[in-house]
Order: structure tokens, then sequence, then C-alpha cells
């Protein structure tokens, strides 16, 4: 009877050492952290600038295009359909807030590489890595693209 009554004695007492609500919260916290940095620094490891040399469209516009519908799907509920960062998420009160690719001192602006690895790696400030989340170097390369030209507008 004894051996049975142990297993429920250790059960209890380890019941008592449990976190806090607040302790548990933080190592939540500190475990998403923690994954979002990791899959970051992967998005890092896999981003190859070179990747794009082999990418190629029949047309400019055929570019465009796909970067157009690629935007739509992916970027706008962010960015918003017009690129100036005040979509869905945002009005809903989301605390991210993009930029508008509108603005003349928006800091990627004219940067066409600079603009691809910020959509293949992320941001940390909550930009997803898309290069990790499906998107393909065609489709990142159409994206630039249509950011540049299309909503950028140069």
């Amino acid at each position: 009877m004894r051996w049975i009554a142990l297993p429920l004695v250790v059960a209890l007492a380890a019941g008592g050492c449990a976190p806090s609500a607040e302790e548990q919260a933080a190592a939540e916290a500190a475990a998403a952290e923690a994954v979002k940095d990791s899959l970051m620094t992967a998005a890092e490891v896999g981003y190859d600038a070179s990747a794009f040399d082999t990418v190629s469209w029949e047309s400019p516009e055929r570019r465009r295009e796909y970067g157009e519908v690629a935007y739509l799907r992916s970027c706008a509920k962010c960015h918003g359909v017009g690129g100036v960062g005040d979509a869905e998420f945002v009005r809903g009160g989301d605390t991210l807030r993009p930029p508008s690719f509108r603005e003349p001192t928006w800091t990627l602006a004219g940067d066409e590489d600079g603009i691809r690895r910020a959509i293949f790696v992320g941001t940390g400030e909550g930009m997803p890595h898309w290069g990790l989340e499906g998107l393909s170097v065609g489709a990142v390369d159409a994206l630039g693209a249509y950011i540049m030209g299309g909503l950028g507008g140069n």
C-alpha cells in the first residue's frame, strides 16, 4: 500500500511547484521569441541573392502582373492594396505598423535587392519570412518588381 501512495505524494508535491501564470506567460513569450529568432536565422542562411539571377520572365509586364497577384494574396492584408500600410490587420488593432511603399523616405525605396531580401528573410518588426512561408524565389522576385514599379512609382 505504501508503494501505491508514493506516486500520488510525488504528483501532489510536484503540483505545488508549478510556475505562476506570470512565470508561465513569460516562459511562453521567451520560447516564441526564440523560435522567431531561429526562423529568421534560417531565412538569412537560406537567402541567396544570386538565386534571382536564375529567374526569367517572358516580359517585364508579366513579372509585375505575377507580383500583383502575389502581393494581393500575401501582402495586402498588412500593407494595404495601395501599399500605404493601412490594411485590415492594422485597422483591426494590430500593433504592427508596416511601412508605406509610397513614401519617398521609405528605407528600401529604389533598392530592389533590399526589398527582395526583406520579403524573403522578414524583419524584426514583424514582417514574416516569406522565403520560409512558401513563396518561391520567382514570387519574391515578382513582388520586388511590383512594389518597385507598381506601388513605388519607380
